[in-house]
């Protein structure tokens, strides 16, 4: 009888320790991983957070518009379309427009402008959907072509600055039917006459 209890006091005393031991680890495994976190999180917290505010509203609504290493895939917003990223070192796609002629405000000089352009993506689903808004993209293009003058137009930088008026016109169009605007890249004039 007195050999059982001694045996008994000596199985439930292991059994303590062991319960004891177990326990300090899972107490240091929370405690590392608290740290770990905490050291994470102030590494990118700090100066960079208040620096970055601004750009992380931006990126809220438009989206991040990160380039990759070849300068083409962009991170945006969910709330855009979302299109499968260009292959690596992919050739930029275009996207052609019947040839503009209007009439605009010529001062007395040339009255006429002629105009052919394309749209350059490295998004090859942006091209084929740009053809749905063919229409809408004509419409607001020829109303800004015709309210240009030929003082502003006949300036060395009045194409480049008509050319940027044209792409920022063509993203509008894009972002009003929830495309993300960066992917829409440049314009490029092949013809610009005023006569």
């Amino acid at each position: 009888m007195a050999e059982e209890v001694e045996e008994e006091k000596k199985s439930s005393g292991g059994g303590k320790g062991l319960v004891i031991a177990l326990l300090v680890v899972v107490i240091l495994l929370i405690v590392g991983i608290g740290v770990m976190t905490f050291l994470l999180l102030s590494s990118d917290g700090g100066d960079s957070d208040k620096a970055s505010a601004p750009a992380q509203e931006a990126s809220a609504e438009h989206g991040e518009g990160a380039p990759s290493e070849d300068g083409v895939v962009r991170n945006y917003s969910p709330k855009f379309k979302q299109y499968e990223p260009p292959e690596p070192g992919a050739a930029p796609q275009y996207f052609a427009m019947e040839p503009f002629v209007v009439n605009f405000k010529g001062e007395g000089k040339a009255k006429f402008l002629a105009v052919n352009m394309k749209f350059m993506s490295h998004y090859p689903q942006l091209i084929t959907d740009m053809e749905n808004y063919r229409p809408i993209l004509r419409n607001d293009i020829t109303a800004l072509l015709r309210v240009q003058t030929y003082t502003e137009m006949n300036q060395d930088n009045g194409p480049e600055i008509l050319r940027e008026k044209v792409l920022a016109t063509a993203r509008s169009v894009l972002e009003k039917h929830n495309i993300y605007p960066d992917l829409l890249e440049d314009v490029y004039f092949e013809r610009f006459v005023m006569q």
